[in-house]
């Protein structure tokens, strides 16, 4: 039932925007009734989210590049990338178009998400890096990539490098 019910509400997002997708509209495409969707995921906003999180860690994972700078920038540079991206469904689109969520419903959403950062900074101190808490990651590298692709600023390779280059300098002053 989910894989359907993601693909349906993924068709129906291209075909008419993020904000007009309703669970009768999801359920009658996956074939499901409404109650099994509502059941489940409460609200269209949480159902989105979801398939949008699970998109986003299956199409691009953390990256585990061999040491920490390599797999931050990596992961840096791809957010800029998908930020960059014109597309409707993409997971800054659903995570704007899903503002009025609980701030639980989210942490419990993006949870796996936090889970791969964890995984990402605990394979670089095993390696004997030394490495932020996913706190200061968060911080330091994704909010202002998010923040600059609100405000329409410009992200690049050499921004997202920049930030990679300061959260590792703040870990030594």
């Amino acid at each position: 039932m989910k894989a359907k019910a993601f693909e349906a509400a993924r068709a129906l997002a291209v075909e008419q925007g993020l904000h007009n997708v309703t669970m009768p509209e999801i359920a009658k495409r996956a074939g499901v009734a409404p109650t099994s969707l509502y059941r489940r995921w409460g609200d269209v906003g949480s159902l989105l989210m979801e398939m949008a999180v699970e998109r986003l860690n299956e199409t691009f994972p953390l990256p585990d590049e061999g040491t920490l700078v390599a797999d931050l920038t990596l992961w840096a540079r791809r957010i800029a990338a998908g930020l960059n991206a014109d597309t409707e469904v993409n997971f800054f689109h659903v995570l704007l178009a899903t503002t009025a969520m609980s701030s639980e419903t989210r942490h419990h959403v993006l949870a796996p998400r936090l889970e791969q950062l964890d995984a990402m900074l605990g394979r670089a101190r095993l390696r004997g890096e030394s490495a932020p808490e996913a706190d200061s990651v968060i911080d330091h590298l994704i909010a202002p990539l998010y923040m600059r692709s609100v405000l329409g600023m410009p992200l690049d390779d050499r921004y997202a490098d920049k930030l990679v280059r300061t959260l590792l300098e703040t870990m030594t002053a």
